[in-house]
């Protein structure tokens, strides 16, 4: 019953530190354009504010991971919010492209580890029984972090000034880091450590090298999916679909808010029905159906339903990705593991935009999608060969 309460309280922390690491990412892009008036940034600079967010994302996750390892969950999370809260305290006085880049890129670094602290304890505190469902919990508030992100600050900056969209992170950082400093972490019921011969060392390293390269294409093609998505679609919006600017944001809102809606329900299922991978396949096989739908239909209530699809879609692969991630990789390696495919699959963030870019002015406004569905459509076929060869290795004999 104690336990169980714990239980309880690190998941509810656990979500709103989530809340807030994507609220915090996603609430400066509705500013961009206030900066830009009040600081002069030319759009070149301001892309280059948006970039080092996904560099500092692409560095800091395999970083956070090996510092989990070394001073522990509670540890890291603690660094990782006085981090948020000096950079949100700062944020409002940078006054220089410096100082707002170092900002932009801390910021990404704080963001990739807290999202890395989070998935991994959730992981540690879950068994195979709950673990879908806890990380659909987690995936929910990913969603609602990047609603309110936007619809906060847009809002708020209309009424009040700059300042107060990130005064207001920094105090629910510094709700969070009171919360973590009184978490207790139960960790799974201690074994004796077996003692391996060096071949099996090697084999072992092996298998987890292996791992790492099939989940962490299979994550960066996501990934690099969707960020040509976030990357080109308002532009695909305004030019071939001519919608206006609240049209837009009203599709991403419906993402979000079906990413949110659908998350735990699908968790629940993943857990049901024990076959992770399979949702991972049908979450992004509805993302290819979203795709296919703004592309050959420009009925607004049709494009609408497929960014309700694709929020589905994008719960459902992640639920299932991070559980199943949780389920294969052994306790000792899973921090660094998570931590290593999430940099990884940032560069995936990070290139496609810019590959696309290429593809933009060489064909048409609908090439970065039609190259979108090339990525996913790989990205199944890896998992599926993935889940033959798991099915196959549950038939055998354990060593």
């Amino acid at each position: 019953m104690k336990k169980h309460l714990y239980l309880n309280r690190n998941l509810i922390c656990m979500i709103v530190i989530s809340l807030i690491a994507n609220m915090s990412g996603s609430m400066i892009l509705p500013l961009f354009a206030i900066y830009v008036e009040q600081f002069g940034i030319s759009a070149f600079r301001m892309s280059i504010l948006f970039s080092l967010f996904y560099v500092g994302r692409f560095v800091g996750g395999g970083l956070a991971g090996r510092i989990y390892e070394k001073v522990g969950a509670k540890r890291l999370g603690l660094s990782l919010l006085i981090a948020e809260i000096v950079c949100m305290l700062l944020f409002p006085v940078a006054e220089s492209f410096i100082m707002l880049s170092i900002l932009r890129f801390l910021q990404g670094l704080v963001a990739v580890g807290l999202t890395v602290f989070v998935r991994v304890t959730i992981n540690h505190i879950s068994t195979m029984e709950n673990r879908g469902t806890l990380n659909g919990y987690i995936s929910s508030s990913e969603g609602a972090g990047m609603i309110l992100g936007p619809l906060m600050s847009g809002m708020i900056v209309s009424y009040f000034s700059l300042a107060v969209p990130f005064y207001f992170v920094a105090l629910l950082s510094c709700i969070s880091f009171v919360a973590v400093s009184r978490m207790t972490f139960f960790h799974s019921p201690s074994q004796p450590q077996q003692q391996h011969s060096l071949p099996q060392k090697s084999k072992r390293k092996t298998m987890l090298t292996k791992q790492l390269l099939l989940y962490s294409t299979v994550h960066f093609l996501e990934m690099s999916a969707f960020a040509i998505f976030l990357t080109y679609f308002s532009i695909y919006a305004t030019y071939k679909l001519h919608w206006s600017p609240a049209e837009i944001s009203l599709a991403f809102t419906i993402i979000g808010i079906s990413t949110f809606v659908s998350a735990p329900w699908i968790g629940k299922i993943s857990d049901i029905l024990k076959d992770r991978l399979i949702l991972c396949m049908m979450g992004l096989l509805f993302i290819m159906v979203e795709i296919v739908l703004f592309l050959w239909f420009t009925e607004q209530w049709i494009v609408y339903l497929g960014m309700f699809i694709g929020g589905i879609g994008g719960a459902s692969y992640l639920d299932s990705f991070y559980s199943q991630l949780g389920d294969v990789i052994p306790e000792e390696h899973r921090s660094l593991f998570i931590g290593n495919v999430v940099s990884f699959s940032e560069l995936g963030a990070i290139v496609s935009p810019i590959v696309v870019g290429a593809l933009l002015e060489r064909f048409s406004i609908n090439a970065p999608f039609y190259y979108n569905i090339i990525l996913v459509f790989i990205a199944i076929v890896i998992q599926y060969f993935m889940r033959l060869r798991s099915r196959a290795s549950k038939n055998r004999p354990l060593a």
